[in-house]
């Protein structure tokens, strides 16, 4: 069995946050053309792009979730140094050893309940009103993101514990 280095493990994790930005960016894209195309048709022709609200919707909550893991191994949450601006980097690094736990602790807690919302979801036959579109959809990418974010802080905090940097 191969095992994956630390360097390995961190390029591949980054390689899949980008992949996944990349791909949140082009349904915001995709999302600003139909948005385009709705309004200069609703302005010109009198008709809009039927279910541009739901299509706005679902794909900017896809959206979202994509940028997660890609924000997270940036560190690119908000942070509030107002109370740590003075403090030693011990400090420092402990409460980011702190953050990096509740962080994955989160991420794998809203995947597991995203989990089941989506089953729910799929169970019900839970649609959007115009173009019937199923809303489990959003929930299966929601998963897969929050499951990389919980992956990523796993890994930051494996790599701290082990006496890495905490970057």
């Amino acid at each position: 069995m191969m095992q994956l280095t630390a360097t390995s493990r961190h390029l591949l994790l980054e390689r899949l946050a980008n992949i996944f930005a990349l791909t949140g960016g082009f349904i915001m894209l995709m999302l600003a053309i139909v948005t385009v195309a709705s309004i200069i048709g609703r302005s010109t022709i009198g008709q809009s792009i039927v279910g541009d609200y739901e299509i706005t919707e679902m794909g900017l909550g896809m959206a979202i979730f994509l940028f997660l893991p890609k924000c997270y191994q940036q560190q690119g949450h908000v942070v509030v140094d107002l109370f740590t601006a003075h403090c030693k980097p011990s400090t420092i690094r402990t409460l980011g050893v702190i953050s990096d736990l509740v962080f994955t602790a989160v991420s794998f807690t809203f995947a597991y309940q995203m989990t089941l919302s989506g089953f729910e979801a799929k169970e019900y036959l839970e649609q959007s009103m115009l173009l019937a579109l199923p809303t489990w959809w959003t929930f299966t990418v929601g998963v897969i993101c929050m499951l990389l974010c919980g992956i990523c802080g796993l890994n930051r905090l494996y790599t701290t514990l082990r006496g890495g940097n905490h970057e």
